[in-house]
């Protein structure tokens, strides 16, 4: 309740002086009583300010507590696989490990804010894909991840993935062929691996890493143990990231 009190007091001073400044050249003294009406009435009058403080005060509040609990509960231990799709280098400090599904809307803007990071960070992010495609909500997911999986066997993996995402809506069996065609993959191949009980274990296996480590949801990414959850905006996963960076820079000293 007192962070919440000092989170009002900064407008109220900011009233306060704004207050005093329009009477100071009439050199008319206020009193307390005065003073308080006239912030009572502007604070009536401005509801949505007090609303904006209060939701921005919770905001950051939880978002403390997230960060909090996923630096004091970091998981380790997920494998990562020769078939898994990666890019950035092996060894660089950062390596995210990325659950998601190509029907997930979230996962597309989840994407997006990947491709980003992998740019402001250029050389200290390993990103690591692994399939979770949640069958039961969405129904194109797991032959999504096949195709996608197929085209990695024709190192396409990262382009027809973006494809996918571009096309979430209209999944089917004719666009992944179709998305291929316009990549230029050998169809026959394509069609062989993506219907291969290879690239179907290589998906189930995903599916079952993440139950392991108790994700069940998409998009969630786990940066050097750190568990992420949602499709943050993009200052939220620079945060975590910048934390890491000095963890490790530390380290080093």
């Amino acid at each position: 309740m007192q962070k919440i009190i000092k989170t009002f007091i900064l407008p109220t001073l900011l009233i306060f002086i704004l207050i005093s400044c329009s009477f100071a050249d009439s050199k008319k003294v206020l009193t307390e009583e005065q003073v308080r009406e006239i912030v009572i009435d502007v604070i009536k009058n401005n509801p949505k300010i007090i609303y904006e403080v209060f939701t921005k005060y919770i905001y950051q509040q939880r978002e403390k507590q997230q960060l909090a609990k996923a630096f004091n509960h970091r998981i380790s231990g997920i494998p990562i696989y020769s078939y898994n799709p990666t890019i950035g280098p092996k060894n660089a400090p950062i390596t995210i490990i990325e659950f998601t599904d190509f029907q997930c809307p979230f996962c597309r803007r989840a994407s997006d804010t990947m491709d980003k990071l992998m740019k402001i960070y250029s050389g200290k992010i390993r990103l690591v894909f692994r399939n979770l495609p949640l069958s039961s909500i969405h129904k194109e997911s797991f032959s999504a991840a096949k195709a996608a999986m197929a085209a990695h066997k024709q190192d396409m993996f990262w382009p027809y993935h973006d494809m996918l995402f571009d096309n979430a809506s209209k999944l089917n069996n004719q666009l992944y062929i179709k998305l291929a065609k316009i990549l230029k993959l050998d169809i026959e191949k394509f069609k062989k691996d993506m219907n291969s009980k290879e690239i179907a274990n290589e998906v189930q296996t995903d599916i079952e890493t993440a139950k392991k480590f108790g994700i069940n949801a998409t998009p969630v990414f786990v940066i050097n143990g750190v568990l992420i959850k949602g499709a943050k905006p993009l200052y939220f996963f620079k945060k975590v990231i910048n934390i890491l960076l000095l963890e490790e820079r530390s380290e080093k000293k």
